[in-house]
């Protein structure tokens, strides 16, 4: 008899599991899982080789099986990558400049940005 694989029996097992577990959860023969990893073949999710013992990320499977998932937790604020004329932000790029008579900004609040060295 065959196991039904679900989402939540599937983030149950931790965050890895062994090969025979990845066999049934897709179905095949353990066999068949280890020959394609010593063959270089196995691209579904990582491996994990952890002396004799060969690991699988749980959540490469979920990823595999159930598409990415959303981010959880609570929400980062992003900063936009170069600051308009009214969010001067510190930054080791931006060095002061001549105030933005759009904005209304002061010498010390307004920016310019430079580029790295190397770039």
């Amino acid at each position: 008899m065959t196991a039904v694989w679900t989402r939540e029996a599937i983030e149950a097992l931790g965050p890895t599991t062994d090969v025979p577990t990845v066999a049934s959860i897709f179905g095949v023969n353990k066999d068949t899982v280890y020959s394609a990893i010593r063959r270089g073949e196995w691209t579904a999710t990582r491996v994990l080789p952890l002396g004799r013992k060969i690991k699988i990320p749980t959540r490469d499977l979920l990823t595999v099986l159930y598409g990415a998932e959303p981010p959880t937790g609570p929400a980062v604020p992003v900063s936009p990558a170069v600051p308009s004329q009214c969010q001067h932000g510190s930054s080791p790029q931006v060095e002061p400049a001549e105030p933005q008579s759009q904005c209304g900004c002061r010498d010390e609040g307004s920016a310019v940005i430079r580029p790295l060295r190397g770039a």
